[in-house]
């Protein structure tokens, strides 16, 4: 019945593409930025929305769009008002002063918005038209971007923006004189083995292997169907009685750490031992990798013995703000299989939407899995960051979810890959999309079910507190009071321990978020009151332990664990520490730099088991730099493939080699009076997150993911740096440019092959004595030029050799080329 539920939506929504593809929208709108500053602490830009229909437009007509939240102001006399409905959502209107608009004529719309324009992820999104009044359908208006080309009209960090110049600089640290004639081997992969013995000699691995096992039980049968499946990716196939054969075995003996393997290479045979099933699933990824890097698949003969510092190598991924597909998830978890990352942090819920079903609770789905038009949030949410006005419209990013059948496979294709798959339930902030399902489903019942109606009752209807969240809601905290809050969280626990069974796995670990409860988010509940009173609870932090606490006893009855965002073990009561950290599998540590850098080693010396999530290191969505188009947030700064390998562990303050304003650290001091790390053995490991607020399909997700991704596989698996000896920095420079040289000349060429997406970095170009110098971050990369202002593009001329410019020239842009990808374009104003 929930496949023909679902087959039902799908259906629906095509039919609603097709009914919306034949009513084209009257207007057709173009977005404009004028400066940062027009005014001080606004910017300005302008709405075009002109007429293209061949009726004149009265005051029937409605224009929504999205942006992040701002306040905005409008000129006295603008015809037409614009209010922000929910968080991102804005609703524009004539008004008595509009006048008709006749066909073939535009409405101007000057606005300044409070803030700063950052980049291309900032500007209006997601525009769609209404008529009438008639809200069900919606008419999608795509929002034209003006070409952002004056530095006033985003953030013009001079000191790090990525013009000519600077990208100049930057890539001439990255090229050692001869690299580009560096040769690799077989196992020059990531993430780097600890120990790799060269002999002489190839083996090549043709289409057909035989495979032998001394038992085939438990782990090896686990370790051989990986094998099969990925040699058969690779047009090799297992047979009896060939010549290449290829061992596979367990032998716990080998060493204590489960995932010790050792791998060897010799004439027509390979060995693969595994101190445990996880080492051997380590043994296959490493030999699958080596093919990779083998032309030919002639691999070099070598004994790799190798094991990861790190045992939590963890990925948060987070389809929530943005939905990434089923089919595009299995293709996510290829990657991380193949870096051996190891846990997937599943962020399916938060403010903006639930993404998996829940057989219990129905509505979660129904309701919070759609975004679109809508003025009142009956039956699905008001659309957020994008989308096309249609809530069943399975193309846009803002509309899906996994069915229950879905996660179970998505569940056992991430065990066949050696991945630990931890779903969070994001509480009790965060979640807006389950409080307005409930609401819908407390509508739904109200009038002939009140017990039904009240079960998963998450608010209070007294509650009159006005308060705002780190991402502009006002509505989005679970009241804790509630008996509905636990009933919820029972159902859908419950519901998740069932699909975890039914693949055949346990639910032992359980993300409970925990994080960005907006101050005085309970103050004005009197059932919060009325808690405080009963249980002796003084304040609003008072409330987040009970909460933590008593949801808490209910899970580890269940025998799972929990984890959270590093506000759930922080200033809390001695109580509440004597008895937390053994009920926590991870604690995600996020502040890194600046005045809060000490919170993960404060932590960690807390009892608490500590995972890496360092905001200046592995928040993936953070933009690669400060470029206009360079799509990312910033609020933590810029983060790109070099920050997450330079990352050290061991030593925090040093794996912030830049401030958040883009300043250098200073690294001889930076650790000078902050908290030690005493309890080395908490720090358990390190964690990529990518947030999809900017995120719109997923060639996205893979662009901000590879190369960033190398970093983080290299420091989970290698925790101590290369470029550290003896507790010191030496040769950071050259072993970046080792680094650098791997990825372009290695890795690259692999991912092209298999298919993903990779980002590709902007051609450094400087004029010196007269002449266009230009280099690349990579060798073989080539580069083409413009010197009138226009996009550089495939039939542009390319850069070989100094070239002349004459003094008219103003404006150089250049970009790189390099295994069908294309860089973002480099500015050189020369006026």
């Amino acid at each position: 019945m929930r496949k023909n539920r679902f087959m039902m939506l799908a259906m629906t929504a095509v039919v609603a593409i097709s009914v919306q593809a034949r009513v084209q929208s009257p207007l057709v709108v173009r977005w404009e930025m004028g400066q940062n500053e027009a005014e001080q602490g606004y910017y300005s830009s302008r709405f075009v929305l002109k007429n293209v229909s061949g009726d004149t437009l009265g005051d029937n007509w409605e224009f929504f769009f999205n942006q992040f939240s701002r306040a905005l102001k409008l000129p006295t006399g603008c015809p037409v008002d614009i209010k922000e409905l929910t968080t991102t959502y804005y609703h524009l209107t004539p008004n008595a002063a509009y006048k008709p608009l006749v066909p073939g004529d535009s409405l101007v719309v000057e606005m300044l918005m409070r803030g700063t324009m950052v980049n291309i992820c900032y500007t209006p999104q997601g525009g769609h038209v209404v008529m009438n009044g008639d809200y069900a359908h919606p008419l999608a208006a795509k929002i034209a971007i003006s070409e952002l080309k004056d530095p006033k009209q985003w953030v013009n960090r001079k000191h790090d923006y990525p013009d000519g110049n600077y990208m100049y600089a930057f890539n001439a640290r990255l090229k050692g004189e001869g690299c580009c004639q560096a040769e690799f081997r077989s196992f020059d992969i990531f993430p780097t083995p600890k120990t790799v013995e060269y002999g002489t000699g190839t083996t090549e691995v043709g289409n057909l292997v035989t495979i032998k096992t001394k038992f085939l039980k438990g782990g090896v049968r686990k370790a051989k169907k990986l094998l099969l499946s990925e040699l058969a990716q690779r047009g090799i196939y297992e047979s009896g009685g060939q010549r290449t054969k290829i061992w596979l075995d367990v032998n716990k003996k080998l060493n204590n750490n489960g995932e010790y393997y050792e791998l060897q290479v010799k004439k027509d045979t390979i060995v693969l031992t595994g101190a445990s099933e996880a080492g051997l699933m380590n043994a296959v990824k490493t030999l699958i990798a080596a093919l990779d890097h083998s032309a030919g698949h002639k691999l070099n003969h070598a004994k790799v013995k190798d094991a990861p510092d790190l045992a939590y190598r963890g990925f948060m991924l987070d389809i929530a703000r943005n939905f990434t597909r089923f089919d595009e998830l299995k293709r996510f978890i290829d990657l991380l299989s193949y870096y051996k990352i190891n846990r997937l942090q599943f962020h399916f819920t938060d403010d903006e939407a639930w993404r998996v079903e829940m057989p219990s609770i129905p509505e979660l789905t129904e309701v919070a899995s759609r975004r679109g038009c809508t003025l009142t949030e009956q039956g699905y949410l008001a659309q957020i960051f994008d989308g096309n006005g249609n809530p069943d419209d399975l193309t846009q990013s803002a509309n899906g979810y996994l069915t229950r059948e879905q996660m179970i496979e998505l569940l056992k294709y991430a065990d066949a890959h050696g991945i630990k798959v931890i779903p969070e339930i994001e509480t009790p902030g965060h979640a807006r999309a389950a409080i307005v399902a409930m609401k819908n489903r407390y509508a739904k019942y109200a009038s002939t079910d009140k017990l039904k109606a009240e079960q998963y009752k998450l608010w209070d209807d007294e509650d009159k507190q006005d308060f705002t969240s780190a991402q502009s809601y006002h509505d989005n905290v679970l009241n804790v009071a509630q008996d509905g809050v636990y009933n919820f969280l029972q159902a859908v626990v419950e519901d998740l321990i069932i699909i975890y069974k039914d693949a055949g796995l346990k639910l032992d670990v359980l993300h409970l978020g925990g994080d960005e409860v907006a101050r005085s988010a309970w103050d004005g509940s009197p059932a919060v009151k009325a808690l405080m009173a009963r249980e002796g609870l003084k304040t609003q932090h008072d409330v987040h332990e009970y909460y933590l606490r008593r949801i808490s006893d209910y899970l580890i009855k269940k025998g799972i664990k929990i984890e959270g965002w590093q506000e759930v073990a922080l200033n809390n009561s001695a109580k509440y520490d004597a008895v937390m950290p053994q009920r926590f599998a991870g604690v995600n540590a996020w502040s890194t730099v600046g005045r809060r850098d000490t919170v993960p080693y404060t932590i960690a010396n807390a009892g608490y088991p500590v995972i890496l999530s360092n905001v200046t290191n592995f928040y993936i969505d953070m933009a690669y730099g400060w470029h206009q188009y360079e799509k990312g947030l910033h609020w933590g700064g810029a983060v790109d493939e070099y920050a997450t390998w330079y990352a050290q562990p061991y030593n925090i303050y040093h794996s912030a080699r830049m401030q958040y304003d883009g300043t250098p650290t200073d690294m001889e001091n930076a650790a000078v009076g902050k908290v030690p790390l005493r309890k080395v053995e908490n720090i358990i490991g390190v964690q990529g997150q990518l947030w999809a607020e900017t995120i719109r399909n997923f060639e996205q997700v893979q662009m901000y993911c590879l190369p960033k991704m190398l970093g983080l596989s290299e420091r989970g698996w290698n925790a101590i740096p290369e470029f550290v000896k003896n507790g010191a920095e030496q040769d950071f420079e050259g072993c970046m440019r080792a680094y650098n040289l791997k990825i372009g000349r290695s890795e690259l060429p692999v991912l092209k092959r298999r298919g993903f997406a990779f980002r590709l970095g902007q051609p450094g170009i400087v004029v010196k004595d007269g002449k266009l110098l230009a280099n690349s971050q990579y060798c073989g990369e080539v580069i083409r030029y413009t010197l009138d202002g226009s996009e550089p593009d495939a039939t542009s001329p390319v850069w070989t050799a100094p070239v002349a410019i004459g003094k008219g020239v103003k404006l150089v842009k250049a970009k790189a080329m390099y295994l069908g990808r294309e860089s973002l374009t480099t500015y050189l104003w020369l006026e």
